[in-house]
């Protein structure tokens, strides 16, 4: 009888920003052994350590904030969550990662992959001049407007989108203010992504520039 014990692990890569995914089997982590997660960019992503026979720590550097965090969870929570496990950002409150079933991962990746495509038709991409990048700088600020972080320092949060090829403008709809967000390279999106929070100012009438 073969007994097969894992659990997969989907990260975005703090350095270039793809996620993907990992499954660690249950012989790849003896009690005290490190095992380490790269993308496939190069880049260390995280480590994770079984620190006795009950519990165990996932070390991860996260693309939103810059920084390291951690998180203990027991054995058997690792290896047999029925639902996802988020891998949280303490400065945001967004999610580089999560772990799970395998199953569990591929359908939430597949989801997040054609929800972002059913956003790239609807908004005409063709025209960006970098729509990747456009597209995961729009799914960020849907996320921090989700979180209640989008605003105006007017205290509206009655904030709207306009696209252009190479950047992204927040208009607020109560007093006009202006913030053009660019979103053509890796750069522009790694700052977006340091944010936990996007508040619109007003420069004397014109637009600020992030």
């Amino acid at each position: 009888m073969l007994i097969k014990l894992s659990t997969t692990i989907a990260l975005s890569c703090p350095a270039c920003g793809r996620l993907e995914r990992e499954e660690i089997n249950i012989f790849e982590l003896p009690v005290g052994k490190l095992k380490q997660l790269s993308c496939s960019c190069g880049a260390e992503k995280a480590s994770i350590k079984k620190t006795d026979n009950s519990r165990v720590q996932i070390n991860y550097f996260c693309l939103h904030c810059n920084k390291a965090h951690k998180i203990n969870v027991s054995a058997h929570k690792f290896w047999h969550s029925k639902k996802l496990i988020p891998l949280s950002c303490r400065e945001t409150g967004l999610n580089p990662g999560f772990f799970g079933k395998s199953t569990l991962v591929n359908e939430e990746i597949i989801k997040e992959k054609q929800d972002l495509e059913l956003m790239a038709a609807e908004l005409g991409f063709d025209d960006f001049k970098n729509p990747d990048i456009m597209l995961q700088a729009l799914d960020f600020i849907h996320d921090i407007a989700e979180e209640g972080a989008l605003s105006c320092e007017c205290s509206s949060d009655n904030i709207n989108i306009e696209l252009f090829s190479d950047k992204i403008q927040l208009i607020c709809n109560d007093c006009g203010a202006l913030l053009n967000i660019a979103a053509v390279n890796k750069s522009d999106l790694q700052k977006l992504r340091q944010l936990n929070k996007v508040c619109i100012h007003s420069i004397q009438g014109k637009p600020n520039n992030f």
